[in-house]
C-alpha cells in the first residue's frame, strides 16, 4: 500500500511510471484482457468495450502519478514535458475510445 500511495504522490521514479507501468504493464495488461475474453468466444467489439472499462481507472491513478512525478523531474525538463505530452496523448486516446463506444 505505501508503494500505491508513493506512486499517486509522484515519488516514484519517472522512467518506471511512463516506460515500465505506461507502457509495459498496460501493454501485458490488454493482450492478458484480450487474450482471455477471447477464449469466452465473445464479440470483438465487447472485449474491447470490458478492456476500455477494466483499464480506465488505472489509466487514471497512472496518468495522475506519472504527471506528479514529471513535475518534481529533478532530471532535464524535456524529459518532463515529453512524459506529461505522453501521459495527454494517451488519455486524450482513451477518451476518445469510450466517446466513439457511446456515440455509436
Amino acid at each position: 500500500m505505501e508503494q500505491i500511495k508513493k506512486f499517486w504522490l509522484g515519488q516514484t521514479p519517472m522512467w518506471f511510471n511512463v516506460w515500465i507501468i505506461g507502457v509495459l504493464f498496460f501493454k501485458v495488461l490488454f493482450y492478458g484482457i484480450l487474450f482471455g475474453l477471447n477464449s469466452l468466444k465473445l464479440d470483438f467489439l465487447d472485449i474491447m468495450d470490458i478492456a476500455t472499462y477494466i483499464s480506465l481507472p488505472l489509466y487514471v491513478v497512472w496518468a495522475v502519478g506519472t504527471w506528479r512525478s514529471a513535475a518534481v523531474y529533478k532530471g532535464s525538463k524535456f524529459w518532463s514535458i515529453l512524459a506529461e505530452i505522453y501521459v495527454v496523448i494517451t488519455i486524450g486516446a482513451l477518451l476518445f475510445t469510450l466517446y466513439l463506444q457511446f456515440t455509436s
